[in-house]
This record gives structure tokens, C-alpha cells and sequence, in this order.
């Protein structure tokens, strides 16, 4: 009896053993390394367990400034290849121009000219020009001539211009337009010009060299409204000994261009 006694109890307590044993391997708490991720544990994941990479929780770090900035510089670039240029409304290379125009002289307080002339000009681009220059004028004497005849018995010297011809260069430098009343646009340009030529007065006739600058205005595409303002020089030999004559004159005329229309040849 006694044995049985001790028999059942060794079995009881080998049962006990098994049980906490078994427990202690089921129990569902976690140490902070057996928490931390593969990476920080130092634990690959290939273990007996049948842990794989699918289980991996990782996220890559975009920094979204830095693609935000790259993004406009490419942009940027892209902009850089882009080149927007507008049409000249009017061409003028390969035209010709036929320009007349009246006017008169503003430096010479003894005679009043009124001037009738033109000019015919070939354009060899859009900014340099060569051509011929004419002009006739009829001369009458101001007030303070026949003053100083009629006050002081004195009679000046003066020398009427006749006519003049010149070879001419003309260059625009300057290109422009303004808005006219909020609904024309009206292009413009500024040109300077450089000559040479005759000039036959009443004295004489002299040899000429001839500046000046005008504006031109582009009203369609063949026509244009001009204003000159242009210095003959030349030295006139009066009875009382020769002097170097700046002669400017004013005028204001239209220009026609032929051929009267034109065509683009490069790419918009």
C-alpha cells in the first residue's frame, strides 16, 4: 500500500512538471529584443519559424522638397530651350520706296524756302538702305531782309537755294509701335542717313554732304507717313568771301513700297 502511495505521487508530480513545462513554452509574452524589428535585433528572419522578407514593414523616405526643387529646374531648363518672337508687322528688306515730301527751311532768318522733293530707296535688309535724294525749292525774302534794307541800308548777303541731288545710305536703328486710341497699333521706326551729292544756288554750285534723321510710320503695308529733318552742308562763295552753310531743312511727306505686299520666309 505504502508503495502505491508513492508510486501514484511520483506520477502526479512528473505530470506537474510536464504541465508547467509545456505552459512556460506557450506563454504569449514578449522581451523588448524579441519586439524589435529583424534589422534592429539583429535576427535575419530565416529561422526555423518560417519567417520571410513578405512580412517586412519598411517604407522608403522620399524628401519632398528636394523632388519639388528638382522638378522646377527642369522646368526651368525646358523653358530655356523656348523662344517666343513676334512678327514684325512690315518688312522692308528686298523693297523698294518711293517717298515724296514737301517742307521748308528752319535756320535761315533772311529767306523762307518752300521745298518739294522725294526719295527713292532700295532696302538691302530691314535696316540699311541706299538711294537717291532730290529736291527743288522756290526762295522768297523774309520780313527782317527788308528791314534791315529799308532801317539800316544794309544789304545781306543770301544765297537761295535751287535744287539738290544726292546718293544716299539711310540705317534704322531704332524699331517700335504705339496704341492709337486703345484699338490701332501703329509701328514705327527712327532712321539716320548719311549723303552726298550737288547743290546748285543762286551764287553757285557747290558739292554737298548731307545727315539727317526721320521717323517713319507704318500705316498698312505698303504705306507709311514720314517726317525728315536733314542738313545740306556746303561751302557758299559769297561777294564778300566764302562760308561753310548749314543748310537744315524740314519736310514731311508719305512713303509708297513696292512690291506692295511681302511674304515670310522664316519659321514662326
Amino acid at each position: 500500500m505504502k508503495r502505491r502511495v508513492i508510486l501514484t505521487t511520483t506520477v502526479l508530480l512528473s505530470l506537474l512538471g510536464w504541465v508547467t513545462s509545456a505552459s512556460a513554452q506557450d506563454d504569449m509574452t514578449f522581451s523588448a529584443e524579441e519586439m524589435a524589428s529583424p534589422d534592429q535585433s539583429g535576427d535575419s528572419g530565416d529561422s526555423d519559424t518560417g519567417a520571410s522578407d513578405g512580412g517586412d514593414m519598411s517604407f522608403d523616405v522620399i524628401d519632398t522638397e528636394a523632388e519639388a526643387a528638382k522638378a522646377s529646374r527642369d522646368k526651368a531648363a525646358e523653358n530655356d530651350l523656348i523662344r517666343v518672337i513676334q512678327r514684325r508687322p512690315f518688312l522692308q528688306a528686298q523693297r523698294a520706296e518711293f517717298a515724296p515730301m514737301i517742307g521748308t527751311n528752319i535756320n535761315d532768318p533772311l529767306v523762307n524756302l518752300f521745298i518739294a522733293g522725294g526719295s527713292l530707296n532700295y532696302y538691302i535688309s530691314e535696316y540699311l538702305a541706299v538711294g537717291v535724294h532730290g529736291m527743288f525749292s522756290l526762295g522768297s525774302d523774309t520780313d527782317l531782309f527788308d528791314k534791315l534794307i529799308d532801317d539800316y541800308e544794309l544789304y545781306p548777303q543770301v544765297s537761295k537755294l535751287k535744287w539738290v541731288g544726292e546718293l544716299q545710305f539711310q540705317y534704322d536703328p531704332i524699331y517700335g509701335k504705339f496704341t492709337l486710341f486703345d484699338t490701332w497699333i501703329v509701328p514705327w521706326d527712327i532712321y539716320t542717313l548719311l549723303g552726298a551729292g550737288y547743290t546748285k544756288t543762286e551764287l553757285d554750285g557747290h558739292v554737298t554732304l548731307a545727315v539727317g534723321v526721320g521717323q517713319r510710320f507704318y500705316m498698312n503695308r505698303w504705306f507709311t507717313m514720314n517726317l525728315e529733318l536733314r542738313d545740306h552742308i556746303y561751302n557758299e562763295t559769297y561777294p564778300g568771301g566764302s562760308e561753310l552753310v548749314n543748310n537744315i531743312v524740314f519736310t514731311a511727306g508719305v512713303g509708297f513700297f513696292l512690291p506692295p505686299d511681302f511674304e515670310y520666309k522664316t519659321l514662326k
